[in-house]
């Protein structure tokens, strides 16, 4: 993981920056952090029952608000987002920005970058779930019969990186699992990297989307789906 830029004006054409976020601060810290949510993000936290739960939170949207407010050069940014059909929050036609933000447990990811979209997501590797039950519902037969002749010793940390990478995706386009995750197929062996294969409703999304994958720490898969070119993708610790 590299330094953060010593501007922020420095996110050139092309580049992605993806921050990782710790999201297990001290109490008497969230108080300042809340501080940075809008009116809307101040009601969403106080209806979750548990206070870690809220903690992380008010951490991940604080986060990714004083990151806005650096990238866009502004002292804050407790604006509204603009909420596309299937609830992906942006800055708005003609902003210039596009952000995603995920979090599972105590780690968040936020990607940045020019006018594209951008999708990213992570995941906490679950040891209790029945992943082949699962994947049998969820992935497409291509995926599941990838993910059959993945050795056992890495298989349940494949399934976790065909969901990130499949949520990253649909996330990035702004279609929302409700549309299904079986239509599409990505990469299923973490050795072979992260990629789209195919996409039977937009057979030409392999030509203009491309995934990678993340390595959030010990216990979580992530990727990053950004569509248009190549980019070059930049890693940083956010605090």
């Amino acid at each position: 993981m590299s330094a953060p830029p010593a501007s922020v004006d420095l996110l050139e054409p092309g580049q992605v920056h993806v921050w990782r976020v710790d999201l297990d601060h001290p109490g008497k810290e969230l108080a300042d952090l809340r501080e940075r949510l809008s009116n809307d993000e101040r009601e969403r936290e106080a209806r979750f029952r548990r206070e870690v739960d809220r903690g992380r939170y008010i951490v991940a949207h604080a986060a990714l608000r004083m990151l806005l407010a650096r990238y866009l050069n502004v002292p804050e940014y407790r604006d509204a987002f603009d909420i596309g059909p299937d609830g992906k929050p942006s800055l708005g036609i003609g902003a210039g920005l596009h952000f995603n933000l995920a979090h599972s447990r105590g780690v968040g990811l936020v990607a940045l970058t020019g006018d594209t979209r951008i999708g990213v997501d992570i995941e906490a590797i679950d040891h209790t779930l029945n992943i082949d039950t699962v994947a049998e519902r969820f992935f497409s037969s291509s995926e599941c019969s990838a993910l059959r002749g993945v050795g056992p010793e890495r298989r349940r940390e494949g399934f976790f990186h065909v969901w990130s990478q499949k949520e990253a995706y649909l996330k990035g386009r702004g279609d929302g699992v409700v549309h299904g995750l079986d239509h599409f197929d990505v990469v299923a062996d973490l050795l072979e990297g992260a990629g789209l294969l195919t996409d039977r409703k937009d057979p030409c999304a392999t030509l203009r989307w491309k995934l990678f994958a993340l390595e959030p720490g010990m216990g979580f898969r992530g990727a990053l789906a950004v569509e248009g070119g190549t980019p070059s993708v930049h890693r940083y610790d956010w605090s």
